[in-house]
């Protein structure tokens, strides 16, 4: 079965993921183990300028929690004020 990525632009240098990741990723960008394993669906912001790198700002469990809190973050772009 293939995993579901959920993508948004954030702004010209960086996007948003939801998405699971691969053990080795996992283990080559987590230094410290706190977030329970690489299991689950993480919320990643990809920065593109200069060494592209990862930064985890979340967890989620389930896919559907991945869809709920993909639908906040956007819900919540569309009326920052």
């Amino acid at each position: 079965m293939e995993e579901e990525v959920l993508r948004a632009k954030l702004d010209e240098s960086s996007d948003l993921y939801i998405s699971p990741i691969s053990q080795e990723t996992y283990d080559d960008q987590i230094q410290d183990d706190d977030l329970g394993g690489g299991n689950g669906y993480f919320v990643l912001r990809s920065h593109r300028s200069g060494e592209q790198r990862l930064e985890v700002l979340a967890k989620v469990p389930t896919l559907d929690a991945a869809n709920v809190l993909f639908g906040i973050i956007m819900g919540s772009r569309r009326t920052a004020y």
